[in-house]
């Protein structure tokens, strides 16, 4: 009998270090995350065939307004506005939208659009490691190395902070093959964050075109 117990523990053993190698082995899609609350786990909507595609924007209303009032241009926003950002989830006037996407975990955007948002004054995070977030980041980035220890501590106290999780984040990494910022999105995103946008030329663009740049680690 023992040798029957002695042979189903093995087996059972044996199918967890399968499970384990199957997933760590996946493509980002199907991983499935080892710990941590998600509040979609029961979410069963249709995901978009272009899950990584570029959000499509929504088309201007039709105006109803008198063609001589369609002269008045709106007031551009000023400098202190575009420089402190916006309330949470607010568009600055004249700016471009970054709509919410709740129906899949990220939207890629390129070095132009990344610059757009930090100057609407946007939350950045890094998704590097945080020695080499020390070196060089983003003007204002937080650091989420999503290969670190304590990624889902971070993760859940970000999500502690309360923020609006409509509001357009900017995620990067080192750009090229690198895919940190797409897992720390599919992170957030199992926690609610619904506007998660994943910079694909990374931290490398962003230097070679002389944006603002800080070292060292953020108090």
């Amino acid at each position: 009998m023992s040798r029957i117990f002695g042979r189903a523990l093995l087996l059972i053993l044996a199918a967890a270090a399968c499970a384990a190698i199957s997933n760590f082995t996946a493509s980002r899609e199907r991983k499935m995350a080892w710990v941590g609350a998600y509040p979609r786990a029961l979410d069963v909507s249709p995901v978009s065939e272009s899950a990584s595609g570029p959000a499509a924007e929504p088309p201007p209303p039709a105006s109803t307004a008198p063609a001589a009032s369609a002269a008045v241009a709106s007031p551009a926003p000023s400098a202190s506005a575009s420089a402190s950002g916006s309330p949470p989830g607010a568009t600055p006037a004249g700016a471009k939208a970054f709509p919410p996407h709740p129906d899949r975990a990220f939207v890629e955007i390129g070095t132009d659009d990344a610059e757009t948002l930090f100057k609407q004054g946007r939350l950045f995070l890094d998704a590097r490691r945080s020695s080499v977030y020390a070196d060089g980041h983003v003007s204002g980035a937080r650091s989420f190395p999503v290969w670190e220890s304590d990624i889902a501590d971070r993760v859940k106290a970000f999500y502690e902070e309360g923020l609006d999780q409509n509001a357009p984040i900017v995620v990067y990494c080192s750009g090229g093959d690198c895919e940190d910022s797409h897992m720390l999105a599919e992170k957030l995103y199992m926690v609610g964050f619904n506007n998660l946008l994943v910079d694909r030329d990374g931290f490398p663009a962003w230097q070679k075109r002389g944006l603002p740049v800080t070292k060292g680690v953020k108090p």
